[in-house]
């Protein structure tokens, strides 16, 4: 996924439900500190997420390690 595409595209779509007047009020410095902060959100969230998902294969490598060990011992 590229992050900033998506931000881009969440910006836009915000830009799309604003009003004129809403739009007046905003310039376009806002909309890209806008971007750059669901940009550092997602990043963030997908930082997290993938750090969980390597714990959770840790802990299947660590318990497969100790069936084989088993199994091993079984064999012999």
């Amino acid at each position: 996924m590229k992050i900033d595409k998506h931000a881009y595209k969440v910006v836009d779509g915000f830009k799309k439900s604003l009003t004129k007047e809403q739009k007046k009020a905003l310039t376009s410095e806002n909309f890209e500190e806008l971007q750059i902060l669901i940009e550092a959100a997602i990043g963030s969230t997908a930082e997290l997420a993938l750090h969980t998902v390597a714990k959770d294969i840790e802990k299947l490598a660590k318990k497969t390690r100790k069936k084989a060990k088993f199994i091993d011992e079984l064999e012999e």
